[in-house]
């Protein structure tokens, strides 16, 4: 459901270079041991001035809770583990060991 050619149809569309990217770093994770491999998405870089720009807007609360999970990746550098609960995304610094 990501692939590359810029076309979909449901799909998580983007240009050949960047699924090139990730498939690449996928299949050295894998290949290094890694049990999983995370792709987080956002639609946005969520600066101050940008989600200043959401303010208002249908999704602003989705947003801001997406925010939490893209800070936690500012602050900690690793991708966070993900939770769903009552319809919020949930975060969490990856432990270590993991």
């Amino acid at each position: 459901m990501v692939h590359g050619s810029d076309v979909s149809i449901g799909c998580f569309a983007m240009t050949d270079a960047g699924i090139e990217e990730i498939y690449t770093l996928c299949a050295a994770a894998l290949a290094k041991g890694q049990p999983f491999f995370r792709v987080h998405v956002f639609p946005f870089r969520m600066t101050a001035e940008r989600m200043a720009q959401a303010a208002g807007q249908r999704w602003e609360d989705f947003w801001k809770n997406l925010k939490e999970g893209q800070d936690l990746f500012e602050q900690n550098h690793v991708p966070p583990e993900v939770t769903v609960k009552d319809k919020r995304y949930g975060f969490a610094a990856v432990r270590e060991s993991e």
